[in-house]
């Protein structure tokens, strides 16, 4: 299984791992932070994106999370992101044979 990122999406999780609240909540340290980004940076597929591809999708900042499955060849979009679930763009990403799946439904999937 392959992972895909835009830096986009990591710079964003570095910013939000870097949250007060979820450094106390998890003890993340600003070290540990940069070391996770630092290892998906190296293990994943950092994909460049179409800026002409769109998505039908109602908040305009997932779209880059879509263009990344899309240019990806991702299988699977993991989230919690109600948007995601709905259609069109939940028919949009099935079409390109991108499923949906949510923290559960992916662990789910993969212990079977």
């Amino acid at each position: 299984m392959c992972c895909c990122f835009h830096t986009e999406m990591l710079h964003e999780l570095a910013t939000v791992l870097r949250y007060p609240r979820l450094q106390e909540f998890f003890g993340l340290t600003d070290e540990l932070v940069y070391n996770y980004v630092a290892f998906l940076r190296r293990s994943a597929e950092i994909v460049i994106l179409n800026p002409l591809l769109t998505a039908p999708i109602r908040d305009v900042n997932d779209v880059i999370v879509v263009q990344t499955a899309i240019m990806g060849e991702a299988d699977i979009i993991c989230t919690n992101d109600a948007d995601f679930f709905e259609n069109p763009i939940a028919q949009y990403l099935s079409h390109d044979g991108i499923t949906v799946l949510d923290d559960i439904a992916l662990m789910q999937r993969l212990r079977s």
